[in-house]
């Protein structure tokens, strides 16, 4: 199942209670398994003694309660924005701790990578260096992001940037070399390189291959620049089992093949550089879920159950057109007795004016009655983080399920008042030009 066994039994065991207490709709998170699945990557690295750091996509799931648990496990943090540095900076990150990899950076989101102490700055591009050389000393630690461009990685079955050659990320293999030459020219004294070429990848031997290609350009500056890596990062994209069948990304297998790679490499070249992940969805993914309501069955050309919130509380169905699995509750949240109601075929819609105001379609479930509860699994990222508040909808409250025996509201519902904060008070002049 795509919520594992564990996890569904933690929830089952406190759902009565947490809906007497917060009421629903609700997405909840998982401490007991975010930490099992870090522990689990770490370990599978740490087993084949290679250097090794994830650092989490804040992207994925951005809540400072979620994070804190992330940096006690000794991950540190992928942002990509000024309020996600922020976020790891207030999780307790250091700089070291913190990769800024952003696009289309401007010089204010620069300058807020710099300040603090800084991090670990991943250039999309050449034209930045000079963008960063304005705010001041140059970093003695850079990275770049790489596009492979026609480079063969074998992810070209599962590409999140689509054809290299048309993405507005990295920099093209071909002027790799010449950026890491200004760079070095500008300053720098030790480097990084990155790339990130896949998207929910259940495929191991993808990342491997990724993998592998970092080790061949690190090989090519060492060579034409005398740059020895400090590291190399694989990016993130790691999938996980949206469907009961799916099979789980190899996570023992990519550390072992990873470890054959770099043996190989340091037989060459005396040293091998750590391995950095950014992986977000892997780690948060399947230890959320989200609990609705049924409000209404009704029916069109198909059967239609219509729920408390779709869109608005998760986008990736109706945007992406992907399966997210549901079970179906008794409205107390106790589990529906197998074989006591009829299986129909259903689509689980929500209230905004748009077609694709969905959460499932065409999943058979035990005939819904109004007042039952459907529990959608895998919201654990790219979930409330890519919310919206369309037709005036409200984004909803978040819990979590700590390993100690409670659970804690960490972040609130919105209100209608939260809404129409930003329109009010806009009668000074500030506000006011005449033209």
């Amino acid at each position: 199942m795509p919520m594992s066994k564990d996890f569904e039994k933690r929830l089952l065991a406190i759902l009565p209670q947490v809906i007497e207490k917060f009421g629903t709709p609700f997405h909840i998170y998982d401490e007991q398994g975010i930490c099992e699945g870090l522990r689990r990557l770490n370990g599978a690295f740490a087993s084949h003694e290679l250097p090794f750091k994830e650092f989490y996509a804040v992207k994925a799931l951005p809540k400072p309660a979620i994070m804190e648990i992330i940096k006690r496990e000794g991950c540190g943090f992928d942002c990509s924005s000024i309020p996600e540095l922020r976020l790891a900076r207030n999780a307790g990150a250091r700089p070291g701790d913190i990769m800024f990899t952003s696009n289309n950076t401007s010089l204010k989101e620069f300058r807020e990578a710099l300040d603090h102490g800084g991090c670990i700055l991943n250039l999309d591009g050449i034209e930045y260096i000079e963008k960063v050389k304005s705010l001041g000393a140059f970093p003695e630690l850079i990275c770049f992001r790489l596009n492979p461009g026609d480079r063969k990685t074998d992810n070209e079955v599962n590409s999140i940037i689509g054809k290299p050659k048309e993405s507005k990320y990295g920099v093209p293999i071909e002027n790799i070399v010449t950026a890491y030459r200004l760079a070095k020219e500008a300053g720098a004294k030790s480097f990084g390189l990155h790339t990130m070429v896949c998207s929910n990848d259940r495929d191991y031997k993808h990342m491997v291959a990724t993998f592998k290609l970092l080790l061949e350009v690190a090989e090519q500056l060492e060579k034409e620049l005398g740059i020895v890596l400090e590291f190399v990062n694989v990016g993130g994209g790691v999938g996980i089992p949206y469907r009961p069948d799916d099979t789980e990304f190899d996570i023992e297998a990519f550390a072992k093949d990873c470890s054959a790679l770099a043996d190989e490499f340091e037989s060459k070249h005396d040293y091998v550089p750590r391995i950095f992940m950014e992986s977000g969805r892997w780690v948060t993914g399947q230890h959320g879920v989200l609990v609705n309501r049924v409000i209404n069955t009704y029916d069109k050309y198909k059967k239609f159950v219509g729920v408390e919130v779709a869109m608005p509380a998760l986008m990736r169905p109706g945007m992406y057109e992907v399966y997210h699995h549901c079970t179906l509750l008794n409205s107390d949240g106790s589990p529906i007795i197998e074989g006591s109601r009829p299986l129909v075929q259903v689509t689980v819609a929500g209230s905004i004016c748009e077609n694709c105001d969905v959460l499932a379609r065409d999943i058979w479930l035990p005939e819904p009655h109004e007042g039952d509860l459907i529990v959608t699994h895998t919201t654990g990222a790219h979930g409330t983080a890519m919310c919206f508040n369309y037709n005036g909808r409200t984004r909803i409250q978040e819990l979590l399920n700590y390993i100690m025996g409670y659970v804690r509201r960490i972040c609130r519902a919105e209100t209608d008042d939260d809404l129409e904060v930003r329109h009010r008070d806009l009668e000074g002049e500030e506000h006011v030009i005449k033209v």
